[in-house]
């Protein structure tokens, strides 16, 4: 956003492809995983921050440019949270061959 409150297209689009490229990131770390609840999270939350976080309880997808796209900041910080959560889940498994070990076998 500009300091008018008008959102700046140019620098949206940019934060649009980070956007992307945090789902891209989480999604690729999931699709890897054998553990169902690290997959499942990882849909979930990546699902309510591009769905339901957007301030209304009627779901629906709207596809506009990427540059009328408003409030992108707040996904990206959400999306990034979710990138960092992933990570940790990713962390605390450790794969050898075809089996999944956790790295804390409490």
């Amino acid at each position: 956003m500009n300091n008018s409150g008008d959102v700046d297209f140019g620098e949206n689009e940019v934060l649009a492809k980070k956007c992307l490229e945090l789902v891209r990131d989480i999604a690729a770390r999931a699709a890897c995983s054998a553990n169902p609840e690290h997959i499942g999270y990882a849909l979930e939350e990546v699902s309510q921050v591009l769905f339901e976080r957007l301030g209304t309880e009627e779901r629906r997808f709207e596809p506009v440019p990427a540059g009328q796209i408003s409030d992108l900041q707040a996904r990206w910080t959400e999306l990034d949270w979710v990138d960092c959560s992933s990570q940790s889940m990713a962390a605390s498994e450790m794969h050898i061959g075809n089996a999944l070990l956790p790295l804390n076998p409490n």
